[in-house]
C-alpha cells in the first residue's frame, strides 16, 4: 500500500482517478464517466456529505442496473472509507442511519473489498 493504512491509500487511488477528490466530493452533482476498452464504465458521482458513489452498470431489460455500486465516505486528513455497497441481489451498509452504531467485520470487509476493486481498476486502464 502507499503511504499510511488502507484508508489513506482508498483515498490516494481516489484522488488519482478524480483528479482531487476533496474537491470532486464537496460539490454534490459532480460526476465523471470513465472507460477503459472491454470494460463497464465506471460512474463516479458526488451525492453530498462529502461522500460518493462509484458504480459499474449494466442494462437489463431496458433499465441500468449498478453492479457494484459503493458509497464511499471522504474525510480529512487523507482518508475514504467504504459505508455501502450493493449490487443486484444484496445491499449492505456500515453505519447505523443514525452513525452511532457500526459492523466491524462488514467494515473491514468493504474496505478490503473497495481496495480490490480500486486495485482492478487501475490494471484496466480506468487512472490515466
Amino acid at each position: 500500500m502507499a503511504r499510511g493504512n488502507r484508508y489513506n491509500w482508498i483515498y490516494d487511488r481516489l484522488d488519482k482517478v478524480t483528479g482531487g477528490i476533496k474537491e470532486f466530493a464537496n460539490k454534490p452533482g459532480n460526476y465523471k464517466k470513465l472507460s477503459s476498452g472491454g470494460f463497464m464504465d465506471l460512474v463516479i458521482e458526488s451525492i453530498g456529505n462529502n461522500s460518493i458513489s462509484l458504480a459499474h452498470y449494466y442494462e437489463q431489460n431496458g433499465d441500468l442496473v449498478p453492479d457494484p455500486d459503493m458509497e464511499v465516505k471522504v474525510h480529512d486528513h487523507g482518508m475514504a472509507e467504504a459505508l455501502t455497497f450493493q449490487n443486484s441481489l444484496l445491499y449492505q451498509q456500515v453505519y447505523s442511519d443514525d452513525g452511532l452504531k457500526y459492523r466491524p467485520k462488514l467494515k473491514d470487509d468493504l474496505n478490503r473489498f473497495l481496495h480490490f476493486w480500486l486495485c482492478n481498476l487501475e490494471k484496466q486502464g480506468f487512472y490515466k
